[in-house]
Order: C-alpha cells, then sequence, then structure tokens
C-alpha cells in the first residue's frame, strides 16, 4: 500500500499553506457576506410584493336613494377600476359601513360583483337587510380611510361612488372627512356621481376637493395606476458578484498539481 511520499524542504512550504488557509479562510467569509446581501436583496423584492403601497378603492353607496338608474355609473367605476390592474378594494356604505373588499386585493376581484350591482340586484343585494335606507357619507370616507390605514396602504385614490344626497346628522362628519382627503398629499378623492345627485353637496365637493375630483355622470377617467415594481437591480448585482467572485477564486487559488518530467 502506497502511503505519503515524504519531502525533504517541507519546512519551506508551510508560509504558503498558511497564507493558502488564509486566504480560503477570507474568501468563505466574502462568500457568506455576498449570500446574506443576495438573501436580503430577495427578500426586499418578495416584501414588495407581498405589502403593495398602492391601491384603488371604490367607495359605494348602498342608501334608500340609489336606485336602478345609478347601476350603469355602478357598474362603470367597478369595469375602469378593474381594468386598470394592479390592487383595489371596495367599501359599501348606508348608515353603516363595511369593508366588501380591502385594498390588498388584486384589483379583478371588483368584477365579482358587477352582477350583484347590475340592474334589479342593486336593490335586491346581499346587504339590503343589514343596511338601513340612511346616507352617512361621512361614515363610508371613514371606513375607506381605516381601511387603507389597516392594510398599509401608503398612497391610494378613493372613488365614491353616490348621489351624495347626504343626512342632515352626518353633515359635520362628512365635512371634516373631506378636509381629511384634500390636506392628505397621498390620497386622492374622486366622486362620480349617479342619477339624481345633490347638487348643493356636489358644489361642496368642488369647493373643497377641486373641479378635478368630480366626474359627473361618469366613473373617474382613471383609477390610481398599478404600482411597477421595476427590474430586481439590487438581487441582480448581487448574484453577478458572487459569479465573478468566485471565478476569479478558481483562476488564482488553483490546487497544486504535478506531473514527471521527461
Amino acid at each position: 500500500m502506497s502511503g505519503p511520499i515524504p519531502l525533504v524542504d517541507v519546512a519551506a512550504l508551510k508560509p504558503a499553506a498558511r497564507r493558502a488557509l488564509l486566504v480560503r479562510a477570507a474568501a468563505v467569509g466574502v462568500l457568506a457576506l455576498l449570500l446574506a446581501a443576495l438573501a436580503l436583496a430577495t427578500g426586499a423584492v418578495h416584501g414588495s410584493r407581498a405589502a403593495p403601497r398602492s391601491a384603488s378603492l371604490v367607495v359605494l353607496d348602498l342608501s334608500g336613494s340609489i336606485g336602478r338608474p345609478a347601476s350603469a355609473t355602478i357598474v362603470r367605476a367597478l369595469r375602469a377600476v378593474a381594468a386598470q390592474g394592479g390592487n383595489a378594494g371596495l367599501v359599501l356604505f348606508s348608515d353603516a359601513s363595511q369593508e366588501a373588499v380591502p385594498p390588498t386585493a388584486p384589483a379583478r376581484t371588483l368584477l365579482e360583483y358587477v352582477r350583484v350591482f347590475s340592474g334589479a340586484g342593486l336593490q335586491h343585494n346581499p346587504w339590503s337587510d343589514s343596511f338601513s335606507a340612511g346616507t352617512q357619507i361621512g361614515v363610508g370616507l371613514a371606513a375607506a380611510r381605516q381601511s387603507l390605514a389597516r392594510s398599509g396602504i401608503e398612497r391610494a385614490r378613493v372613488i365614491l361612488v353616490s348621489d351624495v344626497g347626504d343626512a342632515v346628522t352626518d353633515l359635520p362628519l362628512m365635512r371634516r372627512e373631506l378636509l381629511a382627503y384634500a390636506r392628505d398629499p397621498k390620497l386622492e378623492l374622486h366622486l362620480a356621481v349617479v342619477p339624481g345627485y345633490d347638487r348643493s353637496t356636489v358644489a361642496l365637493f368642488r369647493r373643497l376637493l377641486g373641479r378635478h375630483a368630480l366626474a359627473l355622470g361618469r366613473p373617474p377617467a382613471t383609477a390610481l395606476r398599478a404600482e411597477s415594481r421595476g427590474f430586481p437591480l439590487p438581487a441582480v448585482a448581487v448574484a453577478v458578484a458572487i459569479a465573478l467572485f468566485l471565478a476569479a477564486y478558481e483562476l488564482t487559488n488553483a490546487p497544486l498539481a504535478w506531473r514527471e518530467t521527461a
């Protein structure tokens, strides 16, 4: 059985062996740091997908004054927001409010409600028994802001679909909510009025929010566009750095090799 070949000048190779060991240890440390950076970069990408920062939110009036003529505007609003893509939610209100769809849901989810609020279905929907015929727009707008805050949405476009015939007792709350929307640069409130709307309340919306916030007889032309994810440049850059590092290590730290002389 053959064993290791003894070398007379083995002592002369010890400094080189120590240097090689240090180089390998440093290489392992650098590689570990690069892998940690890659994990952080890819985690940030996945995290941004799991928690969208922008969304659209439809706030739909289901009070007794919303009749069948309003169905066309409601359906167009739902379809318009769904067609924009990204994330969108739905808040329903009468004298109370309910978050039917969270704003983190895919926008196409709103298409499932088109049939519910089409034609006669508007008067006989799943919320007919739980909502009264009263109207409290301030309650609906407050519920929308709470829904966005609860979901961690930083930037949103809120589309109120209503005849804006508000109850007298709700007027102070509605004014406070309109001012809150007007003062928040990250929130856009748009009004899509249905047939038979209250002109005096529309004038209040125009005065507090500006003419651009009104969409008389139609839903807003555009909803908030889906937030662009962008190219995952940090993750790709770290992956390329790892590949280049490994290639450089292989080229500069090849194992010892020898051959017999002729």
